[in-house]
């Protein structure tokens, strides 16, 4: 869990170091930091900046609700999407604490119907659905960003940064999307710290 967790910072603060020539994603963190909004709505009632306990007593109070579940080998939570998506798909999430605070939710997104030679359920396409979902809950403003210019992972990337709020959706495999939800305040706070100390946090 935690090279998870670090890997996943990396990523975050590797796009947010400073460097000479500032590229587009840096002017844009800049720009949305500057103008202090805080925005932490994720999903289902979860925020950035849950306590910890709250994250699990509202998990509880979903599951009693019959609207998710434990995920596979109890790692993460599940939420079945029947009706958020074209087709009907499994979700799956988990956050990051700071300071027993969630200052970053990582989401997986599958396809239920999904099959090698099922291409219409491949990752490609389920990418652009959640795109179009995510449009729906937090606005428009994607930008889509590859390796070559900004650093993130090999395939492209879309990126949207609301104040503090960085949403990251990307393909992970031929059937899975991952979305990153971060805090960007408080990923800053988590590498000055990590620098400070000289080790990882």
């Amino acid at each position: 869990m935690r090279s998870q967790r670090t890997a996943l910072l990396a990523c975050v603060l590797l796009c947010t170091a400073g460097c000479s020539r500032q590229s587009e994603y840096e002017r844009l963190v800049e720009r949305e930091l500057a103008k202090g909004v805080t925005h932490n709505e994720l999903f289902l009632g979860y925020e950035l900046g849950m306590p910890r306990d709250s994250f699990y007593e509202h998990s509880w109070d979903l599951n009693r609700q019959g609207l998710v579940m434990q995920g596979p080998r109890n790692q993460s939570v599940q939420y079945e999407m029947d009706d958020d998506l074209p087709n009907s798909a499994k979700m799956f999430f988990y956050p990051d604490f700071y300071e027993d605070k969630i200052f970053q939710m990582r989401v997986r997104y599958l396809y239920d119907g999904w099959a090698p030679w099922n291409r219409g359920l491949s990752s490609d396409s389920l990418q652009m659905d959640v795109i179009n979902l995510f449009r729906e809950s937090y606005g428009d403003g994607f930008i889509e960003f590859e390796r070559t210019r900004e650093g993130f992972g090999e395939n492209v990337h879309y990126v949207k940064v609301d104040g503090n709020r960085q949403i990251v959706v990307a393909r992970q495999s031929d059937s899975e999307v991952t979305a990153v939800f971060t805090d960007l305040v408080a990923a800053r706070k988590i590498e000055d710290k990590r620098k400070g100390r000289g080790d990882d946090v």
